[in-house]
């Protein structure tokens, strides 16, 4: 947890915008009660280029309703036990020999946001979810991005 805080309070120094509302998603973002979430978030690349990225995460409550209500709109979001939506419309874990499994992003990256009742089963699609998420998130598929 510890590590959190120092990663998260070293991008705020040195992002240097904004400071009030990066030090307020430092706490939020530690929030016990986590929520599974579907986010794409489109990032900002060199040469003028948006890399969309697709994760199923577990995201602090706190945070994400602040998110939801617009009172948030920049700052930081810390992914817990990612999961990926790869481009053959399977989810993959992230968390591997590699990787830990967390993922931080910037909040005005976020694209789509939706809260999820169940966590994903790696290895399964997007069909194990009810027909009404499956609908919402069809026009997601990372395998017809645009970028």
């Amino acid at each position: 947890m510890f590590r959190i805080f120092g990663l998260l309070l070293t991008l705020v120094f040195l992002q240097g915008c904004n400071v009030a509302n990066e030090i307020e998603t430092l706490s939020d973002n530690t929030g016990q009660e986590l929520v599974w979430t579907f986010i794409q978030f489109n990032v900002p690349e060199e040469g003028g280029n948006i890399e969309s990225y697709y994760y199923f995460a577990e995201v602090a409550k706190p945070l994400l309703e602040k998110i939801n209500g617009n009172k948030l709109t920049n700052g930081f979001i810390y992914l817990q036990n990612v999961h990926y939506w790869g481009s053959d419309d399977v989810i993959y874990a992230f968390k591997d020999k590699e990787n830990a499994g967390s993922i931080l992003f910037r909040i005005e990256d976020i694209r789509k946001l939706k809260t999820l009742n169940n966590a994903p089963i790696v290895g399964q699609g997007i069909e194990q979810y009810a027909e009404d998420i499956v609908e919402q998130l069809k026009d997601l598929d990372p395998a017809n991005a645009q970028g």
